[in-house]
């Protein structure tokens, strides 16, 4: 590693209140998909005759419950028994030796508190989290996964309700609310796995006044240079030696 990778190292090792922010990125590690699947616009259009963005409203999942539970199942949840990257144990390292306070995430598969981490805010919800709409039952992924058509609740046999937004929802305000003033009140806010010219966190890193604002990211974009420090590559490499404590 060079002298900026020691340096934000040096940063993050002597706050107590580093805020992570983390981008899709951390997530296409893990081999996942995520709601949007981006990287797949062609095949979804293909098989579905609609975008992911179309599939994943409330108005789609009210005509089309089964269409939208194929996508979710096969699509959303393209991998099973995914275990967390260097990233993700890096970050419940740091949190547990006191230097991250907070992380805020838009994906939704949990995977970091399965690494360990405590305070984490999933702004759009989380796929563990399904709802039955009726009596409140909880199910996790696997259970949207072995589902034999359209998931149901296995006491009241309604449709469940899937943990995450809708696109065009508003996002929980008690969620956004915490992550905007994690940002705020942050030291260090450290970026990773995202361009800060990202449209869907603009609203959210505008919050952050202070001069630590660190980037690692696999790859340059434009924007960039709005970080006070910013390192690219192998972002589980980078983690790995950033909680190298």
């Amino acid at each position: 590693m060079d002298k900026i990778a020691d340096k934000i190292k040096e940063l993050i090792l002597s706050s107590d209140n580093v805020v992570l922010v983390s981008g899709s990125e951390v997530m296409r590690e893990t081999g996942l998909n995520g709601i949007r699947a981006e990287h797949m616009v062609y095949e979804i259009e293909d098989q579905y005759g609609y975008s992911g963005e179309e599939i994943i409203t409330s108005p789609f999942f009210s005509r089309q419950v089964d269409t939208f539970y194929d996508y979710y199942k096969n699509v959303i949840l393209n991998k099973t028994n995914v275990e967390p990257t260097a990233v993700y144990k890096a970050a419940a390292k740091l949190e547990k030796a006191g230097c991250i306070s907070h992380i805020v995430t838009r994906m939704i598969y949990g995977l970091y508190q399965k690494a360990g981490c405590k305070n984490v805010v999933e702004l759009y919800g989380s796929a563990e989290e399904n709802r039955c709409p009726v009596c409140g039952k909880i199910f996790g992924s696997d259970y949207i996964k072995k589902a034999q058509g359209t998931p149901k609740c296995d006491k009241c046999n309604i449709v469940l309700r899937p943990g995450f937004s809708f696109f065009g929802e508003m996002i929980d305000n008690g969620r956004l609310t915490k992550a905007c003033n994690a940002v705020e009140n942050a030291d260090v806010l450290l970026v990773a796995g995202m361009a800060l010219s990202s449209h869907t966190w603009a609203s959210t890193l505008r919050y952050y006044e202070g001069d630590k604002l660190v980037l690692i990211n696999n790859e340059e974009h434009p924007g960039d240079e709005k970080a006070n420090y910013r390192m690219y590559g192998n972002l589980s490499e980078i983690f790995t030696y950033l909680a190298d404590l």
